[in-house]
């Protein structure tokens, strides 16, 4: 790396690497999610049962001989389940004792195992809250391998700390009947293409599988059964998961033939969706980015929170929230209009939005221990300028920065290695922008207009 990188790459840490005074990976969804798709095989689409349980339900609103509409949704309510831990002896009905006895490859007998989940649940006085340590250990302790190189039983996910899906689960559900919490593998498919593996991420958490799909269904009691995905989610799966058939239940209906694989020729379309999830709140552990529901009724962190739109009241589809503090800051991606921030830290905070196309708008706050401030932004058309920086032979430097100064921050842009720089999102005005390569810095004026480009060329001596 050449100094100017490593100045460069320090500036850059400086601005944008520690600022939020929030560390917690477990975001904390609220709301409902439904999606209806629409299912085609031209040789059939495969039995796909009907199935509900405490926050989850799926239905085949339609079907013929090659289709199948589906509609799945999603409730990301508080926790309801209030089971002391451990449970008490009896609480569990005869009918689901099985799901806590060991298995050929969930050994929930194994020594290793169950000191283990002894351990990690010995703090927990509710089941849910036994669960999410659980899957907390799970989230930190194991590493995603597609590779298939391990075996997919639990002890082997235990032994070498790597796994697919299949692995998670069955070390997920062996921990948890260790623990003396019912629990079970689900089997279902990720729809290609939509919100899982293929292309894109779900609340800023990506699961690094598709297709065909394992996960989990926790039972509590007192309110029933739950789904989790130990790759991705606790007490709840999005409703891009598609059950297909769970571990010792015979799911209403009878198997008809047809593919779900998209390798078979069978064509996934959303018909209808409507996602009504917020961010909430944020939870500590695990380290590992998760989605999560409240488990309990208390605001943990701080959230800054609120809708991002254009001049025409539109959702800004795609952007950044970043909250700066000191002068420093990090960025928090949001879409389709709704950003949300947790900060674990008291103090004077700056809120700044920034969309593709518009200039960053920004506000200051003063934030308080567990409180909600609820803030909108109307983003305006902004102004970007670019250009190159070449020497004075007229090569591309490939190095340095341009920088700018917005108040009292300033801001810089990488030049790439063709020499070209671009600084997108500013407000109409004049700036003064400066190249530094090394010890050589050259400054212009330039005048930014909404919504338009201004080309600035640096020739440094």
């Amino acid at each position: 790396m050449h100094t100017n990188q490593r100045i460069a790459a320090i500036a850059m840490i400086m601005l944008f690497g520690t600022a939020t005074g929030s560390e917690a990976s477990l975001k904390i969804l609220e709301g409902e999610h439904t999606v209806v798709y629409d299912i085609v095989n031209p040789r059939g689409v495969s039995f796909i049962p009907d199935y509900s349980n405490e926050n989850f339900t799926q239905k085949v609103i339609s079907q013929d001989e090659f289709s199948k509409r589906v509609q799945v949704t999603t409730r990301m309510g508080i926790m309801k389940t209030r089971v002391p831990f451990p449970l008490s002896p009896g609480a569990v009905p005869p009918a689901y004792q099985q799901y806590l006895r060991a298995e050929k490859d969930r050994q929930s007998d194994d020594p290793a195992l169950r000191r283990t989940a002894l351990e990690v649940t010995k703090d927990s006085a509710f089941a849910h809250e036994a669960a999410n340590a659980i899957l907390s250990w799970i989230a930190d302790a194991l590493t995603f391998d597609s590779s298939l190189t391990a075996p997919p039983d639990a002890v082997s996910a235990f032994k070498y700390r790597k796994a697919y899906c299949v692995g998670y689960s069955n070390l997920a559900v062996a921990l948890l009947r260790a623990a003396g919490i019912p629990a079970r593998i689900a089997h279902g498919y990720l729809p290609p293409g939509y919100e899982w593996g293929f292309s894109k991420e779900y609340w800023g958490v990506k699961v690094n599988d598709g297709g065909f799909h394992a996960y989990i269904e926790i039972y509590y009691p007192d309110t029933g059964w739950v789904f989790s995905d130990a790759e991705h989610s606790m007490q709840f799966v999005d409703p891009f998961h598609i059950i297909l058939r769970l571990d010792g239940m015979n799911m209403p209906g009878a198997y008809t033939g047809g593919f779900l694989d998209v390798d078979k020729a069978t064509f996934y379309t959303i018909f209808q969706e409507e996602d009504r999830t917020v961010m909430v709140d944020e939870l500590p552990l695990p380290k590992q980015q998760r989605l999560g529901r409240r488990p309990d009724a208390v605001q943990h962190a701080s959230l800054v929170t609120g809708r991002v739109v254009d001049g025409r009241g539109a959702p800004v589809v795609k952007g950044s929230a970043v909250l700066w503090k000191d002068g420093r800051g990090a960025p928090h991606p949001f879409a389709d209009g709704k950003y949300a921030v947790a900060v674990t830290a008291p103090g004077n905070y700056r809120i700044e939005l920034r969309g593709a196309g518009f200039a960053k708008s920004s506000m200051t706050l003063q934030i308080e221990t567990g409180k909600v401030y609820q803030r909108d932004f109307t983003l305006s058309p902004g102004g970007v300028i670019r250009g190159r920086v070449v020497d004075g032979s007229g090569r591309p430097v490939g190095e340095g920065d341009v920088f700018y100064r917005s108040g009292d921050t300033s801001f810089g842009a990488p030049v790439d290695r063709d020499g070209s720089y671009r600084i997108e999102g500013l407000a109409p005005g004049q700036y003064q922008i400066t190249a530094v390569v090394g010890e050589k810095r050259i400054s212009k004026n330039v005048s930014v207009e909404a919504g338009k480009e201004t080309v600035q060329e640096f020739i440094l001596p």
